[in-house]
């Protein structure tokens, strides 16, 4: 541990090392309540030998580190799971040439000049413009399925929905949407600190398909662009009056469609848990759909899709209690920061009602998410089918089971339900 701490005890540090090292070991399902007696003990911040760094439970101190950049550097690349390779293995040595040009990896100006490609991709007027098409395709989908259906929804439907939404936005044609979703979850796999070896290479080798074909997506519309997203991006200037590289290109490309489908089959399954567990809820928002926006709200905050963020000390500083050195690792958790109560009211009541909903599920400052106007687009579409073809859906035959091997992202490995 490299910081100083100001007034932790030695019996308090003892107790979160053996809460985070269960936290980070795959072994907790239920994270909130360690997340709640970590936000307790002493400042909130604590060292894990797990991962090298400090994780950070508390709101204000989460939202601190989304507020200043400069400060706290996202350009903690080296020091991520995404950065695990082989520097012998050509696949490996090509994926991480990709991988670490991600703009979510970056900094100012760096992190400026490639996330302005996106300005015009996800205003509101886009997004509007987008909302006919994840109608259409989600009604489609839901033509596959059944009132009485007993069905798991995760592989399902919750899959399906967002990976052909993005596709379709993107501009890729319907028979390569199985394929996507295949190379999606491949490349979510390579986030995992726990799939290493073969298992690792199998997902670094899938995922460079996945490149590829951007690449030859991206080409063809150089060439002939058509209305879709790839077409807009490759010709939108940054704001320095250039292009994109074909390898920041590509890592772009590469990270919206695994964020725009993860994060949403993320947001379906945990948003159906929800209900399921508040009946009282559900029925309020099949009688007046017109509440969706802020149930969707608090279903982010009461379920969040990722828990942990990197970030890196560009100075020492002082958060919370702790004197950090420079270039320490930090871990702040937005999951834990949704339910602190110095920030929420009955943090862990479900309450769609709730107002002014200032969650951090799409982080703060700069590295705000960029797809986070699509997502709650469509989590609005989807839930608002749901309840109008399905308002008696009830819990599957079978038990739900939750992935064990993190709790970032947390989403359900099955989730079967009964239509």
């Amino acid at each position: 541990m490299s910081a100083t701490t100001l007034g932790e005890t030695e019996s308090e540090s003892a107790r979160a090392s053996a809460l985070l090292h269960a936290l980070f070991s795959g072994s907790v399902t239920d994270p909130y309540p360690l997340y709640e007696e970590l936000r307790e003990l002493g400042d909130g911040i604590h060292w894990s030998d797990d991962m090298h760094a400090y994780a950070v439970f508390r709101y204000e101190d989460v939202r601190k580190i989304g507020s200043d950049p400069g400060l706290f550097s996202s350009d903690v690349f080296w020091q991520s799971p995404q950065s695990f390779h082989d520097p012998d293995n050509s696949e490996h040595r090509r994926f991480i040439e990709y991988n670490s040009r991600l703009f979510m990896f970056s900094d100012p100006p760096v992190h400026t000049r490639i996330r302005s490609i996106f300005r015009h991709a996800f205003t509101p007027q886009a997004i509007q413009a987008w909302r006919p098409l994840v109608e259409e395709v989600t009604a489609e989908l839901l033509e596959n399925y059944h009132v009485g259906d007993d069905i798991d929804i995760m592989p399902g439907f919750a899959a399906d929905v967002p990976v052909a939404l993005i596709a379709a936005i993107l501009g890729v044609p319907k028979q390569k949407r199985s394929q996507f979703r295949a190379w999606s979850l491949a490349y979510a796999l390579t986030f995992d600190p726990s799939v290493v070896g073969e298992a690792r290479d199998q997902a670094i080798t899938t995922t460079l398909e996945l490149m590829d074909y951007l690449r030859e997506l991206a080409d063809e519309r150089r060439a002939e662009p058509t209305d879709d997203l790839i077409s807009l991006l490759v010709h939108t200037e940054t704001t320095d009056g250039d292009h994109l590289q074909d390898v920041e290109l590509l890592a772009q490309l590469t990270i919206l469609l695994a964020a725009g489908n993860e994060t949403t089959t993320s947001l379906i399954g945990n948003g159906l848990s929800i209900l399921l567990d508040h009946p009282e809820a559900r029925a309020e928002l099949t009688a007046d759909p017109s509440k969706l926006p802020t149930a969707i709200e608090e279903m982010l905050r009461y379920e969040a899709p990722l828990h942990f963020l990197f970030r890196k000390t560009t100075r020492e500083t002082q958060l919370g209690d702790h004197v950090i050195p420079e270039g320490t690792v930090l871990l702040p958790s937005p999951g834990s920061a949704n339910r602190d109560p110095r920030h929420f009211d009955n943090p862990d009541v479900f309450d769609i009602s709730r107002p002014d909903n200032k969650h951090l599920t799409f982080f703060h400052g700069i590295h705000f998410c960029v797809g986070a106007p699509l997502a709650r687009l469509e989590g609005a579409v989807v839930f608002e089918h749901l309840l109008k073809h399905y308002p008696d859906f009830s819990a599957g035959s079978e038990p739900a089971l939750r992935t064990s091997h993190s709790n970032s992202p947390r989403t359900w490995k099955t989730r079967p339900v009964r239509l």
